[in-house]
């Protein structure tokens, strides 16, 4: 049996979900579990659901009226000081054991949201809909407080880190818009505080290209396999990668 792949870095797990929801799996589930108990909350979705379906598998069952499942991990934040992985399992329409045994949620209503971000559908002008991952109104919020602050008090290392941290913001296209969006705010306070140019960079934050593969871990059959090879020298070693 082939268990799903854990994902170390989160914008390839919010990737993932954004893929999977776009393609109808708009239908989920999730939580935060220890790593001793993956393996068996990996197996018991494959037994009850067949997460480990292969293609064809899929396309058999929507055929016959069945819903598809598929589960998303991610490893968790390398700073946690208790270690916990997110998990989420994303369902296409269709009946079965799935959505009989899960309470799951519409995520055009109740958005699926990690670390300050959700996940919703944008209109696009001229072209469908199309889902995308955005700050959350209150990250926004304490984006802009924080932006605010720091220029205003001069806090040279403050506002240094601040613009750093902003360069690293997920590269979807509704984030990436918000992250420009701060950056413009955070010239034009310096400007209104300061009294004169902003003497920072202009904001640059990257993008998904279309073919970039994700980096991914196998996730072992046995508990104690997993929680040896999560150990936080381990972890810190995968995020120290890039």
């Amino acid at each position: 049996m082939t268990l799903p792949p854990l994902y170390p870095h989160k914008t390839d797990a919010m990737r993932r979900l954004q893929n999977l929801v776009a393609r109808g799996h708009a239908r989920w589930t999730g939580g935060q579990i220890e790593p001793r108990k993956l393996p068996a909350l990996c197996l018991k979705f494959a037994d009850r659901y067949g997460i480990e379906r292969s293609a064809q598998q899929r396309w058999r069952a929507k055929a016959q009226g069945e819903a598809s499942a598929h589960l998303v991990l991610w490893l968790g934040e390398p700073y946690q000081s208790q270690k916990r992985m997110h998990w989420w399992l994303v369902v296409s329409p269709g009946g079965g054991l799935v959505v009989e045994l899960e309470q799951l949620q519409d995520a055009g209503r109740q958005r699926i949201e990690l670390t300050g971000y959700e996940l919703v559908q944008m209109p696009r002008q001229g072209r469908a809909a199309a889902w995308t991952w955005r700050m959350t109104a209150a990250n926004y919020q304490a984006w802009e407080e924080r932006l605010k602050t720091v220029i205003r008090h001069h806090d040279e290392p403050g506002i240094q880190q601040s613009l750093h941290s902003l360069r690293r913001t997920p590269p979807f296209a509704e984030s990436r818009r918000q992250a420009f969006e701060l950056g413009r705010l955070a010239q034009a306070e310096w400007q209104r505080s300061q009294r004169g140019p902003c003497p920072y960079d202009g904001l640059f934050v990257g993008w998904f290209g279309r073919f970039q593969a994700a980096k991914t871990l196998p996730v072992p059959a046995r508990c104690n396999d997993l929680q040896t090879k999560m150990t936080r020298p381990a972890i810190k070693a995968i995020f120290d990668r890039d």
